[in-house]
């Protein structure tokens, strides 16, 4: 028979661990461990100030302060290093990261996870593949090219024709990253044995080895590089195995010929977490080793359970995770610019979560009302100076200049297709930054009254300026085609202030007059806009070729007529649009030029505009938009639906969802 008080002490332990995983979902306990690990993340930038401080999206970005964060934050996933399914994805490449890291001689990656690990998947496996897949493609390039001159009878190269552009730069990264050392005594040692033949290949390999440092075999590391408290060793052979196969990927896909003379040194990881043992006095000299660090730093410290009892409150490891479970609305920039009200000594859970509902709505108002002021802004500014202006980017000489942020849209070069958010698409700001054509993706972005192509809800007359294109988007909406010309939508102030009437009244069009665009693909967010999306790629293709066809048959047509511009946008130009982008760039768009190669003739009679493609031509026009829209993140389900219509030699499977 069971001892009672033993059998009592046991049931009360258990409802504690019950009470305690209900307040590890709390937002005071969650923002409290927050800012105890950002305290820690806060020690280590000071330490090494010289290093910019980068987040992994979106759990990293809790965890640095915003006067301390670099942007653009970097987008490396644990799944990527998950056992048995190592990769390098070439959607998570963060080319910007290389050109940080050599800018300022390393950097610092934060990151965290929860219960059960001292440093996350993403830290520990993700970026060592990266780091390793990067000094092999390098390395691989710069032998390639030497080969490469010396069949042209060129003797040993220096890694490629180097522009002047190139070697300044080059230049400039030298005072952070140190060049590697060749020295005579070792070529010497070369002639010796007969590697070597003469001095004048002495002073052209070192030539060589200063201009292309990842010729030198003897100080550029290809290893790969993992912290044996966390890898087997087994599983460490197991992925070293696989960099010279990720590095020959890569090099399918880009040029990597410019890193032969930026890259210095080869990069590699450093792991830090709380329970590092960290010399304060005596830190290590970065600058002096011969390699460019990124310092892996898990911003949480293991605790038993991933839960731990505090002063006034529950340190919860890995807070800053799946922020959806918790944060009621609030973001990382909110809670760092409320972070003592939300905060305050002494607050109730209720109270703080109160608080954060309060600032979120308030953060919507000051939205809402920023935006009208900026449209009012927009509107006399341009009625006083004749120049269209649009917030992050002016149109001068035809040409629409954006900040270097890019936050806005991006243009994906060298095509004529730029990848954005909401806010670029609004009409007819869209117009006067001098996009030809503007492609909503969002099913939830309202429609504009100009784009109704009826006068009653779509059961009256169709009008004139608006063709209904097909497709069963959200809700069995189907896509629309909206062609004006400047002066039938010059009238338009505001986003809706045009009555039924008044776009019934339009002037009518004039004859040789530019024609703008706006298609409106009304497709769901998530799950249930998938097959919509793969219906609406049809649409998009056939509006695109419309508009070069239309364009084309005037023999007038300037230049900047014959290569429009086309802004495909949905709520943050991260998913819908760059699987519309994707479609548009493979089936409408020279690979190598970025002109258009189209010519509508693949439309078959049903209309459909149905074409082929292989998985790699697929793959590279990805990675086209990765290297060009840095806050691109397309679902899987959305690249298996662009790979589906073009691969499937059977007909889209019918629409799971029809709402």
């Amino acid at each position: 028979m069971s001892n009672p008080v033993e059998a009592t002490q046991i049931s009360t332990h258990g409802r504690n661990r019950d009470d305690m995983r209900r307040d590890a979902k709390s937002l005071l306990n969650r923002l409290r461990s927050i800012q105890a690990d950002a305290a820690f993340v806060s020690e280590i930038s000071d330490l090494f100030p010289q290093f910019p401080v980068i987040a992994n999206e979106r759990c990293g970005t809790w965890y640095v302060h915003p006067s301390k964060i670099h942007k653009p934050g970097v987008y490396f996933k644990s799944t990527d290093g998950h056992t048995g399914i190592w990769d390098f994805n070439l959607r998570r490449y963060n080319p910007h990261l290389i050109t940080t890291i050599i800018k300022h001689g390393g950097c610092i990656i934060v990151d965290s996870t929860r219960k059960g690990k001292r440093v996350p998947d993403a830290l520990s496996k993700t970026i060592p593949i990266w780091c390793a897949t990067i000094n092999n493609a390098v390395r691989k390039c710069a032998l390639q090219n030497q080969v490469a001159q010396k069949n042209e009878g060129g003797g040993v190269t220096t890694g490629g024709q180097t522009s002047e552009k190139d070697r300044d730069e080059s230049s400039m990264s030298k005072t952070t990253a140190e060049k590697p050392t060749t020295t005579r005594s070792r070529l010497a040692s070369d002639l010796a044995s007969g590697g070597i033949e003469d001095d004048s290949e002495i002073e052209e390999a070192e030539a060589a080895a200063l201009l292309t440092p990842a010729l030198n075999d003897n100080s550029w590391d290809t290893r790969y590089h993992s912290l044996p408290s966390l890898i087997s060793r087994s599983e460490h052979v197991q992925i070293a195995d696989k960099i010279e196969g990720f590095a020959e990927k890569l090099m399918r896909f880009t040029d990597m010929k410019p890193l032969t003379t930026k890259l210095l040194k080869p990069i590699r990881p450093i792991w830090l977490t709380p329970q590092s043992f960290l010399l304060r006095h005596d830190l290590p000299d970065y600058s002096q080793c011969a390699f460019l660090p990124v310092i892996c730093l898990s911003a949480s410290r293991v605790v038993q359970d991933g839960m731990e009892e505090r002063d006034g409150y529950l340190y919860v490891q890995g807070s800053g995770d799946d922020e959806e479970m918790w944060s009621r609305g609030l973001k990382p920039e909110l809670f760092w610019e409320n972070e003592e009200y939300l905060l305050e000594e002494g607050i109730s859970p209720a109270e703080c979560e109160r608080r954060a509902e309060e600032v979120v709505r308030e953060a919507k108002r000051k939205l809402m009302e920023k935006s009208r002021h900026r449209q009012e802004q927009l509107h006399e500014r341009k009625k006083s100076s004749g120049k269209d202006d649009y917030g992050h980017g002016v149109v001068e000489g035809g040409r629409v200049h954006f900040t270097p942020s890019m936050e806005l849209c991006s243009e994906i070069k060298p095509s004529s297709i730029w990848i954005g958010n909401n806010a670029s698409g609004r009409i007819p700001d869209c117009w006067e930054a001098g996009f030809d054509m503007v492609i909503n993706c969002g099913a939830e972005i309202k429609r504009h009254p100009l784009c109704e192509f009826s006068i009653n809800d779509g059961q009256g007359e169709a009008r004139s300026h608006v063709t209904v294109l097909g497709g069963a988007g959200q809700g069995g909406a189907q896509a629309t085609l909206c062609v004006l010309q400047k002066h039938q939508w010059i009238a338009i102030d505001g986003e809706s202030s045009m009555t039924g009437e008044q776009l019934d009244s339009l002037p009518a069009r004039k004859e040789g007059d530019k024609d703008y665009y706006y298609l409106h693909l009304p497709i769901a967010e998530g799950k249930k806009g998938q097959h919509q999306l793969l219906a609406m790629i049809n649409m998009a293709i056939k509006a695109v070729h419309l508009m070069f066809a239309t364009n084309n048959k005037d023999n007038n047509a300037s230049q900047e007529t014959r290569k429009p511009r086309i802004l495909v946008h949905c709520q943050q130009g991260m998913d819908r649009s760059v699987g519309i982008s994707l479609a548009l760039l493979v089936s409408c768009f020279d690979e190598t030029t970025g002109v258009y190669s189209g010519s509508g003739s693949d439309i078959g009679g049903d209309g459909s505009a149905k074409a082929t493609a292989s998985k790699e031509m697929i793959q590279r026009r990805l990675f086209q938009i990765m290297s060009h829209r840095l806050a691109a993140r397309p679902s899987r389900a959305t690249l298996k639906m662009v790979n589906t219509f073009f691969m499937s030699p059977t007909d889209p499977p019918p629409a799971k969802y029809k709402s």
